[in-house]
């Protein structure tokens, strides 16, 4: 009885913590397409952008923030039409495009080059952005993500999952995914936290991001070919990309450093915040 209680009082507290963060994110409407950008910044010193992972939003990096403003100026946002951003219709939004949302809320802010760390899907578009806007990348963060295109048959799962979820409801992809997002040793207070950031994301939104990862293009010759500094981390027990990934990527980046975090799944920043920002911090502080 005790446990359950203390995981109900863990849960009211966070989703107040949530909803206070809603409260002090702000919000900017781009002027020539009237789209809008939900986002925090927070604390001082080299630009870090932190971009959430599907199907989730910025709320995922709440103990970033935390735990980095002292050593960074921690820049956080909803992609388009997850958490407070503008909506989206359900078509593919390509990585590409996901990344010129963080190139105008840069701009806005007038930020000529940031250090850009993303975690699973973000690490798709953190590696679209330092394609696209080389001379904007300080450094990269790669967080339990991969530089391979998707199989055919991946391609064709995303699809059928994005069709499920407009026709009815998250809630399927919901539960598959809380299986496979932490290591058995996540407390049950991290999964009623992650719980809650899914179970208010749009359909629409998740269906966009899945068609538009199943199209993105292979960043292996990217990592290659750059000499900016790459910190790679992945989760010892992630099921849902194998570290074999990030242990590939790290072969081909010649500027690169790679954490592998013991016990510890897919979503490695909820899971291991302090192992996690410690991390960042010895590399980029």
């Amino acid at each position: 009885m005790n446990n359950i209680f203390r995981a109900f009082h863990f849960f009211v507290i966070s989703i107040l913590f949530l909803f206070n963060n809603m409260l002090f994110a702000t919000t900017i409407t781009l002027p020539q397409t009237h789209q809008f950008i939900s986002y925090n910044d927070t604390g001082s010193g080299k630009p870090l952008v932190l971009i959430h992972a599907f199907p989730t939003d910025q709320r995922l990096w709440q103990a970033q923030q935390e735990g980095l403003k002292a050593h960074f100026r921690v820049i956080t946002l909803d992609l388009w039409g997850f958490g407070q951003s503008a909506c989206v219709d359900g078509n593919e939004i390509p990585m590409a495009e996901y990344a010129h949302e963080i190139k105008e809320l840069l701009d806005y802010l007038k930020i000529d080059k940031a250090i850009i760390a993303g975690e699973s899907m973000g690490g798709y578009i953190a590696l679209a952005f330092s394609a696209k806007y080389p001379e904007q990348t300080l450094g990269l963060v790669l967080s339990s993500t991969q530089a391979v295109a998707d199989s055919p048959e991946t391609k064709a799962n995303r699809e059928k999952t994005a069709l499920e979820v407009l026709e009815k409801g998250t809630d399927n992809l919901i539960e598959g995914f809380m299986k496979k997002a932490f290591s058995p040793y996540a407390s049950s207070e991290t999964k009623a936290l992650l719980y809650h950031i899914l179970s208010v994301q749009k359909p629409t939104a998740v269906a966009s991001a899945l068609r538009g990862m199943a199209t993105r293009e292979s960043s292996t010759s990217l990592l290659a070919t750059t000499s900016m500094p790459i910190l790679i981390i992945s989760g010892e027990m992630d099921k849902v990309i194998s570290p074999q990934q990030s242990r590939d990527m790290h072969s081909l980046a010649k500027n690169s450093r790679l954490i592998i975090l013991p016990e510890t799944g897919h979503l490695s920043n909820l899971e291991q915040p302090t192992l996690w920002n410690q991390a960042i911090i010895e590399m980029f502080a």
